[in-house]
């Protein structure tokens, strides 16, 4: 099998990638610049009574880390895709505010901010009630999550199910938080 670039000459890494094909090898390390933060699963939550007090407060202290880590991506900013009501698919820039009461995206040009005390839920999946076009297909449910706000909906769409869980999770998190302490 003969492999070619992409200037039409033979492939430079041809052998490499036989040898790679032709049998196992020994493990690489992924590329740091390639990786996004490292996603650590949390134990089953179903099972929260069963646990002790102090799986209890490590299980607390990791969620922290995650919702503190997930926080501070935020504030920097990050592009997630929003399902319009018209049913097409935009990247939006969205943020948090230092302070964390308020989760805000850039839309044509302006920012509109979504505060936490406002967000009457969020869940996973979609929640189509205020479109006025269905789409005829849509990314899997399980990539969706849906912030509702003053009877307001929006559906984002992630790029994976692990990433949809986190957001989802920590904004919970988040919303919770300021409902204790709304002056934060």
């Amino acid at each position: 099998m003969s492999m070619f670039c992409c200037d039409g000459g033979p492939c430079a890494q041809s052998s490499r990638m036989r040898v790679e094909a032709s049998g196992p090898s020994a493990p690489t390390v992924p590329d740091p610049s390639q990786q996004t933060r490292i996603h650590q699963p949390l134990p089953m939550l179903q099972d929260w009574d069963k646990l002790g007090a102090h799986e209890k407060e490590v299980v607390q202290e990791k969620l922290e880390s995650i919702v503190n880590a997930f926080a501070r991506e935020l504030t920097r900013g990050k592009v997630f895709m929003k399902l319009g009501r018209n049913g097409r698919l935009f990247y939006r820039l969205c943020t948090l505010d230092k302070q964390l009461t308020a989760f805000s995206m850039h839309i044509k040009g302006a920012i509109v901010e979504y505060p936490f005390a406002n967000m009457q839920h969020i869940s996973f999946g979609y929640d189509l009630t205020d479109f006025t076009h269905v789409p005829v297909s849509l990314p899997s449910d399980a990539l969706a999550a849906v912030i509702v706000m003053d009877n307001r909906r929006m559906n984002l769409v992630f790029s994976s199910p692990m990433e949809r869980d986190e957001f989802v999770t920590c904004m919970l998190v988040l919303k919770e938080r300021h409902k204790r302490n709304p002056k934060a």
